[in-house]
């Protein structure tokens, strides 16, 4: 894993798996089971013209152990989510994150201060479908998204666009769906500058909490190929305790 571009919104390293762990874990993702993402309810983040991405389950590391965290009786399986070791191709890319997280740790935070665990899942952007201007939740003290595609054309969308430095936690949601954009033009062309990262196969990408980002639109270009990608959230622990939330209501 080789690091291409680090700065005090991201960072970028390429090569991040071996030809034997990338392959697997493309055939992983192509057997895995998919749904739209507005499968469960209408997630926010998505505006109505981001067409509708594919998504698979939650996955899920913690730098303690969950086990004394739940409720009575309960036992680890019954949460909504798999937990490394999966004994699956995941394993290599929360392995790399591992190894990469404390070099990073003026961007995301530090482990078992900042935040004490990571959750993820498989996303697929078919043509037509993106994601609009957001910041991530108060609940993680940042992102990572791993590209799993195993081919990317530069004329086929997809760019991790983020905002300018100047932007970061200014896009405070007040509402749970917007349904214009006045209040990130507002922000967000004041300036009106920014970096992209294109997805490029077998690239790591981590972004700092507060940071403006979307995701371009994948072009009609890319025919049937897929933007594809292994991303989530490093979480504070009020993101670890919502995992338990559904469990302790029951």
């Amino acid at each position: 894993m080789k690091p291409v571009s680090i700065n005090s919104q991201f960072a970028v390293f390429d090569d991040v798996l071996s030809p034997e762990e990338f392959e697997r874990f493309w055939r992983m993702f192509r057997n895995a089971d998919f749904r739209t993402i507005h499968a469960e309810r209408v997630r926010a983040y998505f505006r109505a013209s981001d067409g509708h991405p594919y998504t698979g389950g939650n996955i899920a590391w913690t730098s303690t152990s969950i086990e004394p965290l739940l409720p009575p009786g309960v036992a680890i399986d019954a949460l909504p989510v798999r937990f490394y070791p999966t004994r699956d191709a995941y394993d290599a890319v929360i392995d790399a994150l591992r190894q990469r997280v404390q070099s990073c740790a003026e961007i995301i935070g530090r482990e078992g201060h900042d935040w004490v665990g990571i959750l993820g899942r498989l996303y697929a952007y078919p043509s037509g479908c993106s994601i609009s201007w957001h910041s991530d939740d108060t609940d993680c003290t940042g992102a990572f998204i791993f590209y799993a595609n195993p081919v990317w054309d530069v004329q086929w969308g997809g760019e991790l666009c983020v905002a300018d430095e100047s932007t970061r936690d200014q896009l405070v949601r007040e509402v749970m769906h917007d349904f214009d954009n006045r209040h990130e033009t507002g922000v967000l062309m004041r300036k009106g500058l920014g970096r992209f990262v294109m997805p490029k196969p077998n690239r790591l990408v981590l972004v700092g909490a507060g940071n403006p980002h979307m995701v371009a639109k994948i072009s009609p270009a890319a025919g049937d190929n897929v933007r594809a990608s292994f991303a989530g959230f490093f979480m504070k622990p009020k993101g670890v305790e919502q995992l338990l939330s559904p469990l302790r209501r029951s």
